[in-house]
């Protein structure tokens, strides 16, 4: 499954040679990632009620073309792979339908003590889920 987020670029977003900075593109990946888990039946403020927290052990990106302020962009999520207790997520930010970046992201369950705990059952068998769907598509 691949879930699409669309965003507004801001002008407080770029630097000074009028293109969006590196750093904003990690919160459109956030944003777009955390819409993506809620679409899954999984609020992020709902499960840190839990003490059940998704941090990020991990960010490899790759920006291809630069974005520019009030563009209008859609962040692309899907599951790139899974275990019992990691699971990688590919975004892809497209303009239109050309590709500007892309990054993969790495994260893990851990519990208010900040233990590793199991991917949830329902969400580890979507994510499952999505990578066999991912598998078959050409």
């Amino acid at each position: 499954m691949v879930f699409s987020f669309p965003i507004k670029t801001r002008y407080v977003e770029t630097a000074q040679d009028g293109i969006i900075h590196h750093s904003s593109y990690v919160i459109y990946y956030e944003t777009a990632r955390i819409e993506f888990l809620k679409h899954k039946g999984f609020d992020i403020n709902e499960m840190e009620k839990q003490s059940i927290l998704s941090p990020v052990v991990s960010l490899d990106a790759h920006y291809l073309k630069p974005l520019r302020s009030l563009e209008q962009i859609k962040v692309q999520v899907s599951v790139h792979s899974c275990s019992r207790v990691r699971f990688q997520i590919l975004h892809e930010i497209y303009k239109g339908e050309e590709k500007m970046a892309f990054a993969i992201t790495t994260h893990c369950f851990i519990n208010a003590a900040f233990r590793p705990i199991s991917i949830p059952a329902e969400l580890l068998q979507s994510f499952r889920k999505d990578v066999e769907l991912k598998k078959d598509m050409p």
